[in-house]
């Protein structure tokens, strides 16, 4: 019996003395703490407590924090425990390499006492809930298994099903090559494995046409090209099962041969995956030993002669030689046909045929609607939110857009973690998905923002009360977490067609709506409004770069973070301005330049990426080297010049207007911009 580990709350790690003697005054009344200092230490110390966190100092002299994490990491018996890396080294560089490592958070030095016990209970809460989850998942592994061998099962026999002529032909695959691998010392797991491969193999003949697989008479070269597709149909239907180990080999190249001679691949020898040569013999041995309309299956002397003359050639010498043995040994495996003439069964066949629609309706969105989804929320994401929006356009539906965002979401990141916040995104979706029906629009913009089209509805008080049950919803999922002043939400709503016939044209309303609401108090939502001039009622000259300003003086401090929009430029803009005007003293002229048209509705996908284009091309001729560009939105260009006065600013922004329309191929379109100036410590 191995020793038993003493539980322990917190491991933690660094070199200085005073770091480890704060950390633990801080964390004594709540928790039982364990110091090590060193990275050799703490390895030493895990063999003995079974800690629930530990914070790891990043920079330690002979073993640092990268090299603890990877040993712990490399440890099954540790490498689930969370890990905060402790730093006062921090730069997006080594966010990135922190989380690259494996660590579930990372905490500033100098320590704030809030903000380490803040998160720390956070990561041991999730912690403890992560141990009752595995315990339960192990109570109920065994259901599970059976449910999804029901569900590998069902298919099998779907697929069978679509070939009269080999009922029950995936079975015995299934039987005979989980005998081999018995026969080959093959652990219970491995045989299991090899067992639902061969389930598996023939999947891809969902993609072949009954006519095909059910002609009684020789195929044609045009209809055995058909049959030769289906190994890659398969194996492009399994290619993301992570459940059955190699079970897209087993489809894609049970028909390769020895030789070199197979298909679809022409694969040879140990080229071939060892499940897939396993697969190979098992099924040559059942077609052998069904009875097929053309000829009698084959007595078991006429087949093992087969295995004889074929090993080597159509079959791995091993494998051959080691099912020879089986069958010198009467190994048999009776096929089972179907009975003509039987009215249950012929009742039976039919609701499989139903089967079949099913699943070849399940198997042709398979891979589109996997990866429309947003990995983090679970809702659809950007690109499929927009097709579909623009589909419902096109058709002439009407509706709504909503577009509802996170009030000070950063400030759940600082102050409670990563982790935390991915937990509020989740809540905020499952809110939004709560007050949506099947023929709206759902999906994830970028970062903390979310985008509902509402279909076909119009009416104000209904779309406010819509947005009042999401408010509702998410404000009563924070609360039954203890966060229910953490953050709010920000809404901005335009109709169609009224204000918009196209995507472009209608986000870009409904985000003026929802910066008015940003900049006057947020936690609140707006319709989209003109007012008697035609300009939208909720923006004025110079809204965006106000903002723009706002935010990067007063978060010149770099530890804090980067300026985000959804893309990945202007975090680097940031970075680089931040540099500039903090430390050089240098005056920065910044100009934000917008796309619009004398028709707003024309400007759809692809007239705007085409003057965006334009727009770059223009800016890269006119701009010095030391400038800096970068896309800001669909319809928005920002350009830094740095150390410029306004004056010269405004010079080389009515060059880039003018670059912009020599080179324009289109029409109708304008290019107008707004201009400031940042100067530190303004």
């Amino acid at each position: 019996m191995p020793e038993q580990l003493e539980k322990i709350d917190v491991l933690v790690v660094d070199d200085s003395p005073v770091n480890r003697k704060f950390a633990e005054r801080i964390l004594k009344d709540d928790y039982h703490v364990v110091s090590a200092d060193s990275g050799k230490q703490a390895l030493e110390l895990l063999e003995k407590y079974e800690p629930k966190l530990i914070l790891l100092d990043f920079r330690m002299p002979e073993m640092d924090g990268a090299e603890t994490m990877a040993k712990i990491r490399e440890n099954p018996a540790w490498a689930k425990i969370p890990v905060i890396i402790l730093t006062a080294d921090f730069t997006p560089e080594t966010e990135k390499e922190f989380f690259e490592m494996g660590a579930a958070d990372f905490i500033a030095k100098p320590f704030v006492p809030m903000t380490v016990k803040s998160r720390i209970s956070r990561l041991i809460e999730l912690y403890g809930l992560r141990v009752d989850l595995e315990d339960k998942l192990e109570e109920k592994s065994k259901l599970l298994e059976k449910l999804s061998l029901n569900s590998i099962l069902t298919i099998a026999n779907t697929i069978d099903a679509k070939d009269a002529y080999t009922s029950g032909h995936s079975v015995r695959v299934a039987k005979c090559s989980k005998e081999i691998a018995k026969r080959l010392g093959w652990s219970e797991e491995e045989v299991r494995n090899i067992y639902n491969i061969g389930l598996l193999h023939d999947i891809g003949k969902i993609g072949v046409p009954d006519s095909i697989l059910n002609k009684p008479s020789r195929l044609s070269d045009e209809e055995f090209v058909q049959i030769k597709k289906h190994p890659v149909i398969g194996g492009e239907i399994l290619k993301n099962i992570r459940m059955i180990p190699g079970v897209a080999d087993g489809a894609l190249y049970h028909h390769e041969r020895y030789d070199g001679k197979g298909y679809p691949f022409g694969l040879a020898g140990e080229e071939i995956p060892y499940c897939a040569r396993i697969i190979a013999i098992a099924d040559a041995y059942d077609a052998m030993t069904s009875n097929r309309i053309y000829r009698a299956k084959l007595p078991n002397q006429r087949v093992i002669a087969e295995f004889e003359r074929c090993s080597g050639t159509q079959f791995d010498p091993h494998l051959a030689h080691v099912f020879v043995g089986m069958l010198s040994e009467n190994f048999y495996l009776p096929p089972e046909t179907r009975r003509e003439g039987d009215d249950a069964a012929n009742e039976q066949w039919n609701i499989v045929d139903e089967k079949t629609a099913l699943v070849n309706q399940i198997l042709s969105e398979y891979g589109t609607e996997k990866n429309a989804l947003d990995s983090l929320t679970g809702v659809h994401n950007r690109g499929y939110g927009e097709k579909a929006i623009d589909g419902l356009l096109a058709e002439a539906h009407k509706g709504a857009m909503v577009i509802v965002d996170l009030d000070d979401f950063r400030n759940v990141n600082d102050t409670y973690g990563h982790l935390m916040g991915d937990k509020v995104l989740k809540l905020l979706a499952a809110a939004l998905a709560a007050n949506v029906e099947d023929k709206d629009v759902l999906f994830r913009m970028g970062g903390d923002e979310f985008v509902v089209f509402y279909t076909d509805e119009v009416n104000r008080e209904t779309l406010l009360g819509k947005v009042k049950s999401i408010v509702d919803s998410f404000a009563a999922s924070l609360k039954e977490i203890e966060m229910e002043n953490l953050t709010h939400i920000s809404a901005g709503i335009t109709l169609c067609p009224a204000e918009g016939r196209s995507f472009l044209t209608l986000y870009g309303n409904a985000d003026k709506a929802l910066y008015y609401v940003k900049e006057n108090g947020k936690n609140s939502c707006r319709f989209f409004r003109r007012d008697s001039a035609g300009r939208a009622s909720s923006e004025r000259p110079g809204t965006d770069l106000d903002h723009i300003r706002r935010v990067l003086e007063g978060n010149m401090d770099e530890n804090r973070g980067l300026f985000r929009v959804p893309y990945e430029e202007f975090p680097n803009l940031y970075s680089y301005l931040s540099r500039c005007v903090k430390r050089k003293g240098q005056m920065v002229q910044t100009i934000l330049y917008t796309i619009g048209s004398e028709n707003p509705d024309s400007l759809d996908n692809s007239a705007c990426e085409d003057a965006m284009s334009t727009l770059e091309i223009a800016a890269a001729y006119s701009l010095r080297m030391v400038d800096v560009g970068s896309r800001y939105s669909s319809l928005q260009y920002i350009v830094t010049l740095v150390d410029t006065n306004l004056e010269n600013g405004r010079m080389v922004a009515d060059r880039v207007v003018n670059q912009f329309y020599k080179i324009y191929a289109g029409s109708g379109v304008t290019l107008s911009y707004d201009i400031q100036t940042m100067l530190v410590n303004a």
